[in-house]
C-alpha cells in the first residue's frame, strides 16, 4: 500500500484490503464471516463507508438517519443496515502515530484495526469464551520484571522458530523452557491470562494472516504469508504496550498460530471450544531445553516498568484504598451506557480486589439521568449480580465523589459528572447504582 493520509485514497487503499481478506475470513478462522461487514471512515468533516463491494461517501444526514456518530478518538461498533460496523476517526492521531512505530501505511492500520474489531465481535460466540466471562484480566499491579521477561522471552524464541525454520527444534525447546517457568513461578498470573491469551491471542494470529492477505499472499501459500508477516523480536526499543498481559497475548498468540498452521491442522477448534491457548497447543510435548535470558530485553523492561509503576502508583493507590475502606459506597455505572470506545491506559489487578484496574481511563458515559465524564481517571470494573459495571469507589480523593439524596456528584477531579442513583446493600458495603 503506498502512505496517503487524506480520508479519500485512504477509504479506496482499506475498501482494497477488505476485497482481498474478509470473504476469505472463514478459511483463516472456521465460522468467520466478515464479508458481509463495513468500515465507516471520518475525518471529522466527511465520512465514507467501506464494504467488499466498494466505497461510498455518506452524508451528515445520512450518518443522523443511522445514528451514527464518528468518535472523537479511536473507534465504535454499530449497526449499519443490519450489517455490523466499525467507525473509525481517521484524524486519531494514535492510528498515525501506529502507523510510523510499525511502519506500515495508515490504511494498513485502519483496515487492521477494523479487522480486529470485526473478528472479537465473532469471538462471543466461542465456548471457551462463555467459559470465561466474569474471570479478571489485566497485569498484576505492582508491575514486575521477571513474569513479563518469560514471556517476551517465549515470544522471541517463538519469531525466530517461525522466520528461520532452521532453528526451529533449537528455538521451540528455548520457547517451552520459559513457558514452563513462566507457568510455575506465576500460577496466578497463569489462570488469570487464559482469556487474553485464548481471545487476544486468536485475534492476533487472525491480524496476522490478514495482513499477509492484504499484502498479495494467498491463503493457502504459507511461504507467502511468512514473507508478509511483520513479526520482529523485542529488544531494547520497546513499546510499553508490548509488555502487559492483553499486549503479549495477541502478539504470542499471532506467532503462535502461525507456527501451528504448519504443525497442527487442528488448532483451531481446540482453542475455540477446549480452553487451550495456542501456545500451550504449539508447545505441548516440546522438550524444554534452558537459555539465557537476554540482558538487553531485560534491562528494556526494568526501563519501562520502572516508569510505569511512578506513574501508576499515585493514580492506582487512592483507588485501592478507597475500595478497602467498606464505610466508602460503591458508585455502579453500567458498562453499557459507554458512548463509542473507551481509551484506557492499561488494565491492572491488585491483590484483594475483586476487579479489574482501568488506569487513565478517558469516555463519556451517558445515561438516562445524566452523564459522566472521565479524564485519565482510574476506576475499576468487574460484574456485580451479572452485569457489567465501571465501578467507583467514593473517597477517593482522585475521581471526588460524593452522595447526597440519592444522586452523586464528580467535579474537581479525574471524573466530572451528576445523575440518579439507587442505594443497595450487597456484600456488606453501601451500593449506588446509576440511573
Amino acid at each position: 500500500m503506498p502512505a496517503v493520509t487524506a480520508l479519500k485514497p485512504v477509504a479506496v487503499q482499506v475498501q482494497d484490503a477488505a476485497a482481498r481478506v474478509w470473504p476469505e475470513a472463514s478459511k483463516i478462522w472456521p465460522g468467520t464471516v466478515l464479508k458481509d461487514r463495513r468500515v465507516i471512515l471520518g475525518d471529522g468533516s466527511r465520512a465514507r463507508m467501506v464494504s467488499v463491494d466498494g466505497v461510498s461517501d455518506l452524508s451528515p444526514a445520512e450518518l443522523r438517519k443511522h445514528k451514527i456518530d464518528i468518535p472523537s478518538g479511536g473507534s465504535s461498533y454499530a449497526l449499519w443496515d443490519g450489517h455490523p460496523a466499525v467507525i473509525l476517526n481517521v484524524a486519531d492521531q494514535s492510528f498515525r502515530t501506529d502507523a510510523a512505530a510499525s511502519g506500515m501505511p495508515l490504511a494498513a492500520t485502519l483496515f487492521a484495526a477494523a479487522t480486529d474489531e470485526l473478528f472479537h465481535a465473532t469471538q462471543q460466540k466461542w465456548q471457551a469464551w462463555k467459559k470465561s466471562r466474569g474471570e479478571l484480566r489485566g497485569t498484576d499491579f505492582p508491575l514486575a520484571v521477571t513474569p513479563r521477561l518469560y514471556r517476551a522471552m517465549v515470544y522471541n524464541d517463538l519469531v525466530a522458530a517461525y522466520t528461520a525454520p532452521q532453528q526451529r527444534n533449537q528455538r521451540l525447546a528455548g520457547a517451552a523452557y520459559w513457558w514452563s517457568r513462566w507457568q510455575k513461578e506465576f500460577p496466578g498470573e497463569v489462570k488469570r491470562a487464559a482469556t487474553s491469551d485464548i481471545g487476544d491471542g486468536a485475534a492476533g494470529y487472525f491480524g496476522a494472516v490478514a495482513m499477509a492477505m492484504a499484502m498479495g499472499a494467498k491463503r493457502g501459500d504459507l511461504a507467502a504469508i511468512r514473507k508478509n508477516t511483520q513479526l520482529r523480536p523485542l529488544d531494547g526499543t520497546l513499546d510499553p504496550g508490548q509488555i502487559t498481559l492483553d499486549g503479549e497475548s495477541t502478539e504470542l498468540g499471532g506467532v503462535a498460530g502461525l507456527l501451528l498452521d504448519e504443525t497442527r491442522k487442528d488448532w483451531k477448534r481446540q482453542v475455540t471450544q477446549g480452553r487451550r491457548t495456542p501456545v500451550d497447543l504449539l508447545l505441548t510435548g516440546v522438550t524444554p531445553v534452558a537459555e539465557p535470558a537476554s540482558d538487553t530485553l531485560r534491562q528494556a523492561i526494568q526501563n519501562i516498568l520502572s516508569k510505569l509503576n511512578t506513574d501508576l502508583i499515585p493514580q492506582v493507590n487512592p483507588l485501592v484504598s478507597a475500595y478497602r475502606n467498606t464505610a466508602n459506597a460503591l458508585v455502579l455505572v453500567p458498562m453499557n451506557t459507554a458512548e463509542g470506545d473507551l481509551d484506557a491506559g492499561g488494565y491492572y489487578v491488585s491483590r484483594d480486589v475483586p476487579y479489574e484496574i482501568l488506569a487513565r481511563l478517558s469516555g463519556t458515559f451517558r445515561l438516562a439521568g445524566g452523564t459522566l465524564q472521565a479524564k485519565e481517571a482510574s476506576v475499576f470494573a468487574g460484574t456485580i449480580g451479572g452485569r457489567s459495571y465501571l465501578i467507583i469507589p467514593l473517597g477517593d480523593e482522585k475521581t471526588k465523589g460524593r452522595a447526597s439524596s440519592n444522586r452523586v456528584e464528580f467535579g474537581g477531579g479525574t471524573l466530572t459528572g451528576s445523575f440518579p442513583v439507587s442505594p443497595r446493600h450487597a456484600d456488606g458495603r453501601e451500593q449506588l447504582v446509576a440511573r
